[in-house]
């Protein structure tokens, strides 16, 4: 597959994620960098809020700044396949349920290559996608993707991708575990963003040479990217889970009272060692199932793994986590709904899935146990939302 406009990379889309990326990616820089621009959802509501007369609301420790987005804002996916503008690399960092959309969205990029004839010819300008959403996702969304290309085959859409070129479209669909973090303040075009420092972010699945080249341009633009290589996605997520499920899950448990009232926390609060052995259970309930599924070796100890979870949990400790940070929003602005954000959805659910697949009685009770107490602690905090 031929590579589109080698030098760029496209963000999808603004967002508390996106934005500290881009400003990774841009050394901060207040200047345009044609190098980095910011694409939407055909399906999300960017494109109606973020125009070119738009200007984005950046903070640092040292200043606060306005980032005029005039020529930094390249439209959808395929809107920017149209104009001969698309990036090389796309960091999708949308919520985990909107990567669906983010797909579809893709393949009729694929569609707008082969009618222009450079599909066949292996000359398509197909972006790497890299999904950066937390979550357990990435086989699903795989699959998802080569349905939709089957799909679009059978309509007449597409040519027979089978077998030369489906494994190269494919190919260009890789996982970004990331552990940047970013901080936004207020919403719409009033919103402040604030990036955390530099977090890692392993590439993984695709096209090996493609990702290698991906994480490399990344990485020189001055972001931590790196290539993990031989690591399967999966493994990763599990990885990511941990972090996610302990920050997240538990600092949500801790964040809401008996009496619903919401208190902001940090990592650093969340994982305090008073909490070591919520998250010691938490670590040998995931590995255990993890085992099941081919993720741990045997000799892979819960001990070892927890020490590498609080270990990558360290440089974010005065970080509030995401779903924190949604907690607040909502409930200052009395919008709080039953159920759980897209967060602990596309991390409890996959693990319950694996646990009734391996028919572990003791696993499928400590997830949906986990899912049952946060609903129930959202629960309390909506009761005093709403008052007598």
């Amino acid at each position: 597959m031929g590579t589109p406009n080698p030098s760029t990379v496209g963000i999808l889309p603004v967002g508390a994620l996106g934005v500290a990326f881009y400003h990774h990616l841009t050394g901060g820089a207040h200047e345009r960098d044609p190098g980095v621009t910011f694409l939407s959802r055909r399906g999300g509501s960017g494109g109606e809020r973020w125009r070119e007369g738009s200007s984005l609301g950046i903070e640092t420790a040292t200043q606060a700044r306005g980032v005029p987005l005039s020529g930094r804002l390249a439209g959808t996916l395929p809107s920017a396949a149209a104009r001969g503008a698309l990036p090389d690399i796309v960091l999708v960092c949308t919520n985990p349920d909107q990567l669906f959309d983010v797909v579809s969205d893709y393949v009729a990029v694929v569609e707008h290559e082969h009618r222009c004839g450079r599909l066949l010819p292996g000359e398509a300008r197909l972006p790497c996608l890299v999904l950066c959403a937390n979550g357990i996702y990435f086989q699903r969304i795989r699959s998802s993707f080569i349905e939709l290309l089957e799909e679009a085959t059978l309509l007449g859409r597409l040519p027979d991708l089978w077998p030369d070129l489906m494994p190269a479209v494919v190919g260009r669909l890789m996982r970004g575990v990331t552990l940047q973090t970013g901080l936004r303040r207020g919403s719409g075009e009033a919103a402040l963003y604030r990036p955390g420092p530099p977090g890692r972010t392993q590439l993984t699945g695709g096209d090996r040479r493609a990702r290698s080249a991906a994480a490399a341009h990344l990485k020189g633009r001055g972001a931590w990217f790196e290539d993990a290589a031989e690591v399967p996605p999966t493994r990763v997520e599990f990885n990511k889970a941990l972090v996610n499920l302990a920050i997240n899950v538990f600092g949500q448990l801790e964040a809401i009272g008996p009496d619903g009232r919401f208190r902001v926390l940090t990592v650093g609060q969340i994982g305090a060692p008073s909490q070591h052995a919520r998250i010691f259970g938490l670590v040998e309930a995931v590995v255990n199932v993890g085992r099941g599924v081919g993720v741990y070796r045997a000799e892979e100890t819960p001990q070892a793994i927890f020490e590498e979870t609080l270990t990558w949990m360290l440089p974010a400790a005065e970080h509030v986590p995401s779903s924190l940070q949604w907690l607040e929003q909502q409930i200052s602005a009395g919008t709080l709904t039953p159920g759980l954000t897209p967060t602990e959805k596309w991390l409890l659910q996959p693990l319950q899935h694996f646990a009734r697949s391996l028919g572990d009685p003791r696993a499928i009770q400590y997830f949906e146990g986990l899912e049952g107490q946060l609903t129930e602690a959202i629960g309390r905090a909506m009761a005093l939302q709403r008052g007598p």
